[in-house]
This record gives structure tokens, sequence and C-alpha cells, in this order.
């Protein structure tokens, strides 16, 4: 249902009035102060209905609303940039997006209105006499606040200074009073505006924010500055640079899957509540606003503030101090976590008071002080790990006092047995011993207390033998394996998200995990970069990848190509004929052999850089043809064998003396074949030995394995008749060899060996 539906944002000249911010509004839907309405509708709904629909919200006549297309500007802004021309009454909402905003997946509209009822048109014309749409802020230096004051219509060639009376009129202020100008440019750019150039000259366009202020005597700026008040908008603008703080709760926690309490590399993945806040918030006001979200009283709330340890882990290390509600946010971070530029919080909920004076325990520096730690319990029947929320424990209590408080959290037996760690950091997870207190177990504010039920032998060995995780050190060992991979469209109107996937997850897992995440056929997906296709082998292992970019294709039209495209599994080798990968290659049908190799050298790196590939098929284990590469790949039969290697250099170096001859694999019977097989040269002249020890590299076999190898000549014709070359000194090319003999490698039969026979791939 989500992907019919269009979200539409709409800022009112009332919410531009409130607002405290850069651009009109706030567009960050992490904001805790709500600077837009929002809409879901059908796409398909058309811009006459729509707008209907909102004039009766507010109660407008339609006639008396036009709607601005906000867009995203270079400098990273929003900004209204046209307005939806009337002649788009029967168009829908989504036609409008794709036409108007083409690189956002939702609209973002100004409301225009006007009370002119009785024209013919109620708004200016921005085709017509260089009007141009400014907005307004006013800076008081008073009450240190920013007030949006709607918008104005300015042409193009008057000078700001023209405008002076009517910026004085919309705020009430005596019209000869002396004003600063300033153009918002973007958040760290607020430039004064020449009250003798015009607004073309400045480069004023549709959209742009003017924000005026008085001009203060002198002594009253003084006064500002001695009392550590913003006197004029550049400073204010400063200050307004908003702070992000990311709240970790309780339910965040339980449902963590990794390492310290959540995952900090990517909130989102963790579900994180992430705000942006102003720096000048007061602590009061956010945890108001924070309470407020989750409809819990703010007296049962208090945040404790996460701190990079030097071990790397990430913990809660102190509360914020109620005695800082006054002081802003800002402030807080600075004092409490100054080398980070965010706030990272815990928000621990208190369901009854301790006392009749306070919601929490203590945090002090006492003899015996309360000291916060974070519970996870593993489960190896179901191989996850969970939270149980945290724990006020004593520095001088033992570690086996909690365990029936343990016991208790996961609804266990009360003689349960358990074993107990302390997750120090990922590649460090150390048994807790009972009968030692917490301070002696170096245990402080944040620390996580993971636990388990001790298992008894034959669990144990059960658990192992259907290769399942049976203690908590071991699924931390599993857990260095994840990663998180974010996914992006490439060009297309989808979602980012992300995914926690094993390092070693194989391609078609990957796109198994995506395509039930995005709920389509595997078939549809494909994954890209921005510039060039990605190794897209069975076997392509995604171990350094941070993002993956990709596309879905209408399975209509996958289907169509399914019937034009052939589907081809390669079998690539490497400098020897032990390597082997598999690459993957779908092409049409009309393709040429070419078109294989070309795809083949983007995937794979050859040994010397002119090197030539050769693509040939094999059929019980025997090359049966070597494809030229102006063939049509359409030739290339279903189930045959395809090898693709770097032809050797003494291959391409060969005379007209050497010869080259077919190897393959048997054992005991030239029939019994096996491996894979290969060309190889027999150079004019060469004694054995030397071929022996260019065949045993080709090969890349130690001298155990190849001495187990008995090599003969074979007749395509006479299978019977071996000839096994037993002399090292013998001149190989003397013994005129056919084009339908080969070299066999007769394999040790591991059946009359105690030595392991060793086989070749194929």
């Amino acid at each position: 249902m989500e992907k019919h539906l269009l979200t539409v944002e709409v800022v009112t000249a009332e919410k531009f009035k409130n607002y405290q911010g850069f651009d009109l509004a706030n567009f960050d839907h992490h904001s805790l102060f709500f600077d837009v309405y929002t809409y879901k509708i059908q796409k398909t709904k058309t811009y006459d209905v729509f707008k209907k629909d909102i004039s009766q919200i507010f109660n407008i006549p339609s006639k008396q609303i036009r709607f601005w297309v906000l867009v995203k500007r270079i400098n990273k802004t929003i900004r209204p940039d046209t307005p939806i021309p009337e002649s788009y009454f029967n168009k829908s909402m989504e036609e409008i997006r794709a036409k108007m905003t083409p690189l956002q997946n939702k609209l973002r509209l100004y409301m225009e209105e006007t009370d002119r009822r009785n024209e013919k048109t109620c708004f200016p014309l921005i085709e017509e006499s260089w009007n141009i749409i400014v907005f307004l802020k006013y800076f008081d230096p008073d009450t240190q606040t920013l007030e949006g004051l709607g918008h104005l219509y300015v042409r193009e060639y008057d000078k700001v200074g023209d405008y002076t009376k009517i910026l004085c009129e919309r705020k009430n202020l005596p019209p000869d009073t002396p004003l600063k100008i300033y153009e918002e440019i973007k958040p760290n750019m607020i430039e004064k505006m020449d009250l003798n150039f015009t607004f073309k000259q400045l480069e004023i366009q549709n959209g742009d924010i003017i924000c005026f202020q008085k001009v203060l005597p002198h002594l009253q700026t003084i006064s500002h500055i001695e009392n550590n008040r913003i006197h004029d908008i550049p400073k204010f603008y400063r200050l307004l640079l908003s702070l992000t703080v990311n709240v970790v709760t309780a339910e965040n926690f339980n449902k963590h899957q990794g390492f310290d309490l959540v995952n900090f590399v990517n909130p989102p993945l963790s579900k994180i509540h992430s705000h942006n806040v102003l720096k000048n918030t007061t602590y009061t006001t956010f945890k108001e606003k924070v309470s407020q979200c989750f409809n819990i009283p703010s007296e049962q709330v208090r945040f404790w503030v996460f701190v990079k340890r030097q071990n790397q882990t990430i913990r809660p290390d102190l509360p914020i101090p109620e005695s800082s509600f006054n002081k802003s946010m800002e402030e807080i971070r600075i004092e409490m976590t100054p080398r980070r530029h965010e706030l990272k919080l815990y928000m621990e909920v208190a369901d009854k008071p301790i006392n009749d004076r306070a919601w929490f325990p203590s945090i002090g520096r006492s003899e015996n002080m309360n000291i916060i730690v974070f519970l996870k319990y593993f489960d190896p029947d179901t191989q996850t790990l969970e939270g149980l929320g945290h724990l006020y424990v004593r520095d001088y209590d033992k570690v086996g006092d909690c365990t029936n408080i343990l016991r208790e959290r996961k609804n266990l037996p009360p003689d349960t047995p358990l074993i107990i760690y302390e997750e120090i950091k990922p590649n460090m997870i150390e048994k807790m011993y009972l009968n030692y207190t917490f301070r002696g177990s170096e245990i402080q504010n944040g620390d996580i207390i993971c636990f388990q039920k001790a298992l008894m032998e034959n669990e144990i060995r059960e658990y192992t033998e259907f290769g399942r995780i049976c203690s908590i050190p071991q699924f931390y060992e599993s857990l260095t394996l994840l990663t998180v991979i974010s996914f992006k469209p490439e060009w297309q109107d989808y979602f980012e998200f992300d995914l926690i996937l094993n390092k070693k997850s194989t391609l078609y897992q990957v796109v198994e995990a995506v395509a039930l995440h995005l709920n389509i056929n595997p078939l549809q997906l494909q994954f890209t970069n921005l510039f060039d296709t990605l190794d897209q082998t069975l076997n392509q292992v995604f171990l350094d990848a941070q993002t993956l970019y990709y596309e879905i294709f209408d399975l209509n039209i996958i289907e169509s190509n399914l019937e034009e495209e052939k589907f081809i599994k390669i079998l690539w080798l490497g400098n020897t004929v032990k390597d082997e990968e598999i690459i993957d290659i779908r092409l049409q049908k009309d393709a040429t052999v070419n078109e294989i190799i070309e795809e083949i050298l983007k995937r794979v790196t050859l040994s010397l850089p002119d090197n030539k590939i050769r693509l040939y098929e094999v059929m019980n284990h025997k090359i049966q043809n070597e494809y030229k590469e102006t063939e049509l790949i359409g030739r290339i039969q279903e189930f045959m064998t395809l090898y693709a290697e770097e032809i050797p250099q003494d291959e391409l170096l060969a005379n007209s003396h050497d010869q080259i001859i077919q190897v393959y694999h048997f054992t005991k019977d030239p029939i019994q074949t096996h491996g894979i097989p290969f060309k190889f040269v027999i150079k004019n002249g060469e004694t054995f030995a030397d071929t022996k020890d260019r065949l045993q590299l080709r090969l890349c076999m130690n001298k155990t394995e190849f001495a187990r190898i008995r090599i003969a000549i074979v007749s395509e014709f006479t299978y019977k008749k071996l000839e096994y070359l037993e002399n090292d000194d013998i001149i190989l090319s003397e013994k005129k060899l056919s084009s339908t003999d080969y070299l066999g490698l007769d394999h040790v039969d591991e059946t009359e060996s105690t030595d392991k026979i060793t086989y070749i791939r194929g």
C-alpha cells in the first residue's frame, strides 16, 4: 500500500512565523519540533482535488491558495522555487512531483495565501513584471528570537533601500527606524545587503530569505555584549546551528543483537530516536518534548550521557544533573562530552518512586555507591542475545548475590545454574566470578553483564554436532563477522535502508536478503555502483562494501528479457588449473564470445595486462571446443561446462617446432576421467625432466603431490595401449605426437595406496 502513497509536506505562514531555524521550516523528521504539516495521499490524486482538500482543512477558499514547490538547492538549503501552474489542475500529484522535483521522493510545498478576492488574478504573475517572492525574518535582540513575517513580492530592478518602510510596517516599527538587512544564504553564510544595490545586482531569486533588525544604539550594543546576549543577526545564526541528540531507549537495547547497547555506527538500524534540536534549547524543554513523544511524565525520565571509552566501546557514564534544567543542550554537551559534536543519551524510565523524594537511585562517590549495569541473556536454543534492561548494583555486593535477580529477569527457575560474563569489548568477553565483589571485578556505570544457563556436557556436544553456538564467547566471536551494508536506489524512487549481513555473504545470499526486505522477486534485483556494474558472481564476498546501489526491474520486462538473453556460467582459472572461480554472465543471445571475454576482464585481474583469454568447453573432463572471439554465444550448448583462462606465456611464445597438446586427468583407466583438462606446450628438444617441472608448476602441486602422478601418452583411438613415460632423459618432442594424442595424468587410486589421492578440481 505504501508504494501507492505520496508524502506531501506543507509549510504555512503560521509555521514560518514561529520557526527559529534556517530556511522556512525544519524538514528533518527527527526534529522534536513539528514545523510542517505532513500528508500521505494517493499518488493518483489530482492537484485540483488536493487543493480543495487542503482549503477545507484550513478553511480558506481554494481560489485564495497557491502552492510553491520547494527544491533543494546546490548549497543544501530548501527553498520555494516555482508555483504549481493552475493549468496542472487535472494532473496527478505524482506527475507534478516527477516534473517539478524529480530528484525528491516527496513533495514539499509552501502554501501562499491571499485575501484579494475581487481581481481576476489573486496572485502576482511570476513570469511578468520581474516579480520575485522573498521571505522575511525579524531578529529581536530584546527577546533573543527570530520571527517569520511572511513573504513579500519585490521587483528585480528595485533597490533594497526602497523597501525599508515596508519592512518597518511589517514589524510595526516607526517608519524611520534604521535597519540592518541581511540575506540568509545558507547556515554559515549570512551576508549584509547594501541598501543601494538592486535585487538583481544582489542575485536575489524566488525563495530567498531576507532578515532584518533594528540598528541598536552604541550603549545598548555594549550592554548586550556585557550581558552575554546576542546583539546582531550573524551571531544569532551562528548559535542557531542544530545539535543532534540520539536517544536510546530500553526497547532499543532489548532488541539489539550486537556489542554495546545499540549500534551507533548506524542509528536507524537500531531504530535509535534521533533528534535535531537547536543548540540553545534548554534541558527542561528537551526533556519535556521527549517525554511527550513517549507519553511519559517528565519526572519519570532521567537521561544518561554516553561516552566513548579508551577501549572504543560507547557506554552510559553519568546522568544529566537535574540542576542543569536551565542549561542549553549545547552547554551540557560541552560539559559532559566535549570531544563529541553530538549528544548520545540513554533514557532511563522509572515506574515508581524509590522514596518520597526521588524517582531514581542516587549516583555518587559514596563508600558503597550505586552502579548502573546493563543485562544481556544468551539463549543457545534461539541463538539470540536479548537485552533485559538495566540493574542497579552496589560496589561491595558480590556478583553471586544478583543471580536470583538475573533468573527473575528471564523467568528462569530459581535453581537454574548460570554462567556470567562481562562484555568488556568485542574481542574481550571475560567470565565473572560469583564470589568477587563488583568493585573487585572493576564494574562501573554502563558496564554490560551477559549470562546464560550452564549447559551439561551432553547439551554442549549436541549443540556442537549441529554446528550451533553454545556459549556467550562463541556468540560474540560470530558477531565480528557481521557488517552493516547501506542499500540505496541507483535511479528510481525507492527506499534507502540498511541490513546487517555476514561479511562472508555470497551475492546470492545478499540478493535474497534484499529481495525479502523489499518484498520483490529476486530476479528483479541488480546491484550497481555509481560507475560500473559490481562483480555479481555467486561466490562474490562483500567484505569491504559500505554502500551498494540497487535497481529494480519490471518483472514483465525481465520475463521478456529472459527469452532474449542467455545466462552463461564460466569457471575462471587463475595462473594454475588449481584455482577456480565462478563468474555468471548475462548477455543478449546475439552477443559474441568477445563480449563474454570483455565481461570477464571487468571482473578479474590478469597476471600481465596484455595477456589474452581463452574460452573453451569441456565434456567428460576433456576439451571439446575452443571458441573464437567472433562466434555467437547462441551456439554454446546449454549443458556444456565452460572454462576461461589466461593463455600461458609459453604457449603464446611457442614456435613452429613446438607442439601444443591436451592434458587430462584419469585414475588407472584412461576412461575414468576427472579434473580440469588444459592445453600444454611440448617444447622442441626439451628433456622430459624439464617438461615435468613446467607441468608441476602449471598444476600448482608440491613435490609430494606430483610424485603420485604417472604421466602417459594416450591415443584417442587406442586407450588401452598406454605409453607411460618413466625416463627423465627422453625428448618428448621426438615422439612425433599426433593431434589425437593426449598427455594423460594417472592419479594413484586411494584404495590401492595409503597416501591420499590428489584430484584436480573439475
